[in-house]
């Protein structure tokens, strides 16, 4: 039975993937959104990995003891979520819609060079607030973790300006010195991945968004795939590399470690969805019969995560730490090492007959909410980019934790549009830079180009009224001005 459900799990990929296909090719979804790189968390770690965790009899420390009949209810769990998740993603369009068509226009440009002095203050910023400001009491830890999105947004920003430039010099190697920076910037004392793939991601987001997104989808296609690979290689390379020692050890000595790392082996791990569906699986098992259900702990997390232990010991922890080391007890392991128990696994941990239905409409309606933010902000990067310093969130979502990677995800989004426009202010009124009004310059009309079923370029002039299954995604988007 079991083997037949990871065929099951791999006909499910298909679909999923077919379906972000025809959205994107009907023109009802943009190629880049968080939509799209959330199914993709969700293939590697709970559909295709969990698939190949069963064919291969991988087995891990979170085994389940009946997989037969465990696999079973994990395929209905998962299955019942991608419904109800893909339905309310849908539904909810219009209604996000008629919020923003009213106030899509820009008050404010920066010339480049603007933009690129407000880039490097960004980064600026999450030096302070990595080296500095994490002293503060009760804040420092809140601002540690602001400081890697700083980082993907600085990238991200020069990354905006260089895409339609790369024909100046000056522009596309600031722009790369700034990437790397900024690249260099997230190995410091950290252990975790997601912060590096969110600036590989907030790069590959402003490269779309700035003037990839007017070529037309074979030559993005291509682009992006490009892109993508380095950045998986990369991510694989650390992930077989990294170690306990990660967090004490400067940038250029977790770097160094790269050298002696396995490619194939970090690809293996990743496509292996690192066992998150087994995770899950366990979960289901243990679940109320050896452990009561903690209900709705995801959001419990959420709520309390800004909260300083200090304040309250009890406050709830992760349910990817406490597994490991309240209940089967895993020795020889870092004290910072925790597992993703999965999406499926917190429905199960979270009491599903709540969770069930709860947490695909709650991810269904945010991540629609900020995909249809940036279409019809899609010129304004001060919009755009604070969206991309979270894709690495949202990708981890379906491994889990649920609750810390939606806070900082939320976090990152907010903080990352707050302080942009705070230092651009700032920048502004000591004369830095020079803001004007109206629209950012002339590749705006690059920007809301697109190629109609020809292939010739229709220069769109539309403001969208709500959502229209037949009209494409750039005429559901306002022309800024």
């Amino acid at each position: 039975m079991a083997t037949l459900i990871a065929f099951y799990l791999f006909f499910v990929a298909a679909c999923l993937l077919l379906y972000v296909l025809n959205q994107v090719l009907s023109g009802k979804e943009e190629l880049v959104s968080l939509h799209n790189f959330f199914i993709a968390g969700l293939i590697i770690f709970q559909v295709s990995g969990a698939g190949l965790s069963i064919i291969s009899g991988d087995t891990g420390h979170f085994h389940p003891a009946e997989i037969d009949s465990t696999s079973v209810k994990y395929a209905m769990i998962l299955s019942v979520f991608i419904v109800i998740y893909l339905c309310t993603h849908k539904m909810s369009t219009a209604f996000i819609d008629r919020r923003f068509e009213r106030r899509s226009g820009m008050k404010t440009s920066y010339s480049p060079i603007g933009i690129m002095v407000i880039a490097g203050s960004i980064i600026g910023f999450g030096i302070v607030s990595q080296y500095l400001l994490v002293y503060i009491p009760v804040l420092g830890p809140g601002f540690y973790k602001i400081a890697y999105g700083m980082y993907a947004i600085g990238a991200g920003l020069a990354a905006w300006v260089a895409a339609p430039r790369l024909w100046n010099p000056f522009f596309l190697f600031l722009a790369i010195f700034m990437i790397l920076v900024s690249l260099v910037l997230t190995f410091a004392q950290n252990f975790g991945r997601r912060d590096l793939l969110g600036v590989v991601l907030a790069v590959l987001w402003a490269l779309y968004f700035s003037h990839w997104r007017s070529l037309g989808f074979r030559k993005v296609f291509m682009r992006m795939s490009v892109v993508s690979f380095a950045g998986l290689i990369l991510l694989a390379l650390v992930t077989s590399a990294r170690s306990g020692d990660f967090r004490d050890q400067t940038a250029m000595e977790n770097i160094s470690t790269l050298k002696s790392a396995s490619a194939s082996d970090g690809l293996a791990d990743v496509f292996y969805g690192q066992r998150a569906g087994l995770n899950s699986m366990w979960l289901i098992e243990t679940r109320p019969d050896s452990h009561p259900y903690d209900t709705l702990h995801s959001i419990r997390l959420f709520v309390t995560l800004p909260i300083p232990r200090a304040t309250w010991p009890g406050k709830p922890d992760a349910l990817g730490i406490t597994m490991p080391t309240k209940e089967i007890k895993v020795r020889g392991k870092p004290p910072e090492w925790n597992i993703g128990p999965g999406l499926v696994g917190h429905i199960a941990n979270d009491n599903p007959y709540l969770a069930i239905w709860m947490y695909p409409i709650i991810l269904g309606f945010t991540i629609r909410f900020f995909d249809r933010a940036v279409v019809w902000f899609s010129t304004n990067p001060f919009v755009v980019l604070p969206m991309g310093a979270a894709i690495g969130q949202f990708i981890a979502m379906p491994r889990g934790e649920l609750g810390s990677f939606y806070f900082l995800a939320i976090l990152n989004i907010v903080s990352s549009f707050v302080i942009m426009k705070s230092i651009s202010w700032v920048l502004t009124q000591i004369g830095w830079v020079k803001a004007e009004p109206g629209g950012w310059d002339e590749s705006w009309e690059i920007e809301n180009a697109y190629q109609d079923g020809d292939g010739q370029w229709v220069y769109d002039e539309t403001y969208g009224d709500g959502y229209d299954d037949e009209s494409s995604v750039q005429s559901r988007a306002p022309m800024e001005s």
